[in-house]
């Protein structure tokens, strides 16, 4: 099983207040941070993310092209680039924060998920070298607009329910 830092916790209003074990902040429904980046090249396609079958919550599902909780020492910022070149081998690339929101969920197995989660989009070029990390992700894949909105219409069990708020609120034109 893979080890997690500590992550920030927050308060309600997104103020840092401490750091805590994930497990513990799962168990006690402590707001924390997680970051999402979008991914899409010049020729208007989306990079997503098949999450790998281990992958503690949605396994098996598409997800956004790299993610994950803020850990201790980093900032919303910090954390998205780290992200997106532990997960996708992408670097040095420009990160636009599209914005920040809160959601609330209780999992099947317990845990309380309360966060805050930034969004950001990269854009990068159609022929952009990727380097998987094969532990959380399974497969990535390009998708066009009327590709994403047939796959999702046809099989929305598919996608995290996370990934779908983020297209419709965000990203319109791929819902």
């Amino acid at each position: 099983m893979k080890k997690y830092p500590p992550v920030v916790v927050v308060d309600e209003n997104d103020n840092e207040i401490g750091v805590a074990p994930l497990a513990e902040v799962w168990q006690n429904g402590l707001y924390h941070r997680i970051v999402s980046i979008f991914v899409v090249d010049e020729q208007k396609r989306m990079l997503l993310q098949l999450r790998g079958p281990e992958v503690k919550v949605y396994p098996n599902c598409w997800d956004q092209a790299a993610g994950g909780h803020v850990d201790e020492g980093f900032s919303y910022d910090k954390a998205a680039a780290s992200e997106l070149g532990e997960e996708l081998g992408i670097y040095n690339v420009i990160l636009t924060p599209l914005g920040t929101f809160s959601s609330n969920d209780k999992l099947d197995d317990g845990r309380i998920i309360n966060q805050f989660e930034r969004v950001y989009l990269a854009q990068v070029q159609y022929d952009v070298t990727l380097k998987l990390e094969l532990d959380e992700v399974s497969k990535i894949q390009w998708f066009t607009p009327a590709e994403l909105k047939s796959e999702i219409a046809q099989h929305s069990e598919k996608f995290t329910p996370g990934l779908l708020y983020v297209l419709r609120e965000y990203f319109p034109s791929f819902v």
